[in-house]
């Protein structure tokens, strides 16, 4: 497989490889991208291209001075692309008002779309190509498994709104009677202004699905909302 690229001279920095490693580039962050795109994050198809792209760019003149002015590390750009990419992850991860955490995955994809444009842009497409697919991997068919594995869990972490403090012995009176345990229990502030929000660990002595767990706790008196975190 090196031999194929080598012979095509690929390895060197020739017009070839630039256009080559560019159009690699695009091709994988953009199978990324597209995955993030179809569940509506907010860095999807073009962000993913650009950082890979922008980082196999990076590689490439890491290498270029390398070869051309001499006296440089070649994967000291590199590095930096790894170490700054933090900023553009950081702002796509978001707490929303039920202390529910998103956007880990899509930073995730995102470094990982910046570490395949270095490998690209160095040269090494057969670690690039077989990374894109195995990221594709984890984010499409482990999804549906880790969705399915959650949806049965005996723990479940819900954020509900209850009218007021004294609703708050009839949700546990309804725990007790259902043989539920409650394992951990928060009063934060309402996102609503109104009525008394709680984010409440749940465990359940039999494995049921948490539509069903949900329906269970949806009966309490004073209940205004309900939604699992």
């Amino acid at each position: 497989m090196f031999d194929f690229f080598e012979t095509y001279g690929l390895q060197s920095l020739t017009l070839q490889a630039i256009v080559f490693r560019l159009t690699l580039a695009l091709i994988c962050g953009g199978a990324l991208g597209l995955e993030r795109t179809s569940k509506r994050r907010a860095a999807g198809f073009r962000t993913h291209i650009l950082v890979c792209i922008g980082s196999a760019l990076v590689m490439m003149c890491g290498q270029f001075i390398f070869e051309n002015i001499g006296g440089a590390d070649p994967s000291r750009l590199g590095a930096q692309v790894i170490s700054g990419i933090g900023f553009l992850g950081a702002g796509t991860i978001l707490v929303t008002g039920a202390h529910q955490i998103k956007g880990l995955t899509t930073a995730a994809a995102l470094w990982a779309s910046a570490c395949m444009g270095i490998a690209i842009g160095i040269g090494f497409y057969v670690g690039a190509i077989l990374t894109a697919v195995f990221v594709l991997v984890v984010m499409a068919p482990l999804d549906l498994l880790q969705t399915r594995f959650l949806a049965y869990s005996r723990f479940i972490q819900l954020f509900i709104i209850l009218e007021d403090f004294d609703n708050i012995n009839d949700f546990f009176e309804l725990c007790k009677q259902n043989n539920i345990h409650v394992d951990d229990f928060e009063i934060i502030q309402s996102p609503t202004g109104s009525g008394l929000a709680i984010l409440v660990m749940l465990r359940f002595k039999k494995r049921m699905s948490h539509q069903e767990s949900i329906n269970i706790v949806r009966v309490c008196p004073g209940l205004l909302s309900i939604e699992e975190t």
